[in-house]
């Protein structure tokens, strides 16, 4: 008899033994730690699949916030990914603010960032599901007005609709028309800013609603600077809505509005600012169904008002405004939009984006008998760095969960019912309205 190979057989066998009965007793942690490390990818087609079942005749429109692309997303194989544009791709209107130029003018690039694509691309952005767009924005002009027209051009060849731009101002206060069953759709898009856009002579134009601060007089006789819409522009936004309602069942107005500063230093604005609020009532009172905002690149409240949804601010869907494989890392690392050197920050986190600017949501409605029956909010995160930087998935359960707490304490003001359905929200519109 070998005793060496007993000693060692015995041994291992021993081994064998305590190994075994130590996995077993940690099984479930492990288990826990293989849900975290999935990030809920192995949940994602099941929950997805349940979410777009739909009752015959419904009609579905989702809406994003802010679009900034540099490069592809569609084939992102993950789950988190591909389920995120499948919901997208099942609805009938996908909509997004287009906050870039997909033109062939690059020598026409005014900034240090390049939020321009080629004409090709603008097949990626119909890839992932969106099939109409807002351009009332500050970035439609950035390369000029042929960079505009030959935006204008390339989406509509890729199929893509847009309202808020067009070679003259009735043309840009023009909306987005299509029909879906028995149901006509309208889109119409405005910028507001404090400073006035002057357009080329000849065109393109964008369709604004201007808002330059005014000084106001305090009762204890100060003064203080705040942004005020101007009236006449206003009264123009209503007309636009008043005539696209006698030709359109359900009208989509988009306001994109830039009245605070995105620099760090002036803080996270969530907060919707004074005299903006009844700019967005009065699109309702002129007839529009759903009113979409965006532009702080953060997220704010939502309000029912007269049984009308209003989204005050999506924030960003895709943010990849660093152009990070052109652009050196300590250009934006500096950037006062970014968490930035200057600011009493972790250094391993300068250059990032705050966590606020990578929270969003995808609203999806159920339209029924030309009506708003139903509004989910889906929780959507950005990587903040990396190589998908700026890029969206479907968020995991915790975060989504924070993400739709956020959403209901932005929105307690206006007595909004938000309600977390597993992994998403849900707004009650009959018990959440304001007025």
């Amino acid at each position: 008899m070998n005793l060496s190979r007993w000693h060692f057989q015995t041994g291992f066998g021993r081994i064998a033994f305590v190994l075994a009965a130590l996995f077993c007793t940690l099984a479930p942690s492990f288990e826990k730690v293989s849900d975290v490390i999935q990030s809920d990818g192995d949940k994602w087609e099941l929950r997805v699949s349940k979410l777009l079942e739909a009752e015959k005749g419904d009609i579905i429109v989702t809406a994003v916030g802010d679009m900034i692309f540099n490069q592809e997303i569609s084939g992102y194989e993950e789950p988190e990914y591909q389920n995120l544009y499948r919901i997208m791709q099942d609805a009938h209107i996908a909509y997004g603010n287009l906050e870039m130029s997909i033109n062939e003018q690059p020598d026409e690039q005014k900034g240090t960032y390049d939020f321009r694509r080629e004409r090709e691309f603008a097949w990626e952005i119909a890839k992932i599901g969106i099939n109409m767009v807002s351009l009332g924005n500050n970035h439609q002009l950035d390369y000029g007005p042929d960079g505009l027209k030959d935006c204008l051009k390339f989406l509509k060849r890729s199929g893509i609709g847009y309202a808020g731009a067009g070679l003259n101002h009735q043309e840009a206060r023009a909306p987005d028309k299509r029909q879906i069953y028995m149901t006509k759709f309208a889109l119409l898009s405005n910028y507001s800013a404090g400073w006035k856009i002057c357009p080329p002579k000849d065109g393109p134009v964008i369709s604004t609603v201007y808002a330059p601060k005014v000084l106001l007089e305090q009762e204890d006789g100060s003064t203080t600077a705040i942004h005020a819409p101007v009236e006449e522009e206003v009264k123009a936004m209503e007309d636009s809505i008043v005539l696209a309602k006698r030709h359109a069942d359900i009208v989509l107005a988009h306001f994109h509005v830039h009245w605070v500063e995105h620099a760090r230093a002036y803080g996270i604005p969530d907060t919707v600012p004074l005299h903006q609020r009844p700019v967005f009532h009065r699109a309702v009172d002129a007839g529009a169904d759903i009113v979409l905002g965006n532009g702080p690149h953060v997220l704010r409240g939502i309000e029912i008002y007269k049984g009308k949804p209003i989204l005050y601010s999506q924030g960003n869907f895709i943010y990849q405004w660093k152009t990070p494989n052109k652009i050196p890392a300590i250009v934006f690392s500096r950037d006062q939009e970014s968490l930035s050197g200057y600011e009493d920050v972790d250094p391993r986190l300068r250059g990032q984006d705050p966590k606020e600017e990578a929270e969003t949501y995808l609203a999806r409605f159920t339209i029924r008998d030309k009506k708003v029956r139903r509004i989910e909010l889906i929780p959507v995160t950005l990587h903040v760095k990396g190589e998908r930087m700026g890029s969206p998935r479907l968020a995991a359960s915790e975060r989504g969960r924070e993400i739709i707490g956020l959403l209901q304490r932005l929105s307690e003001k206006y007595k909004t019912n938000i309600t977390y359905n597993d992994w998403y929200g849900v707004i009650d519109i009959d018990s959440s309205r304001s007025q």
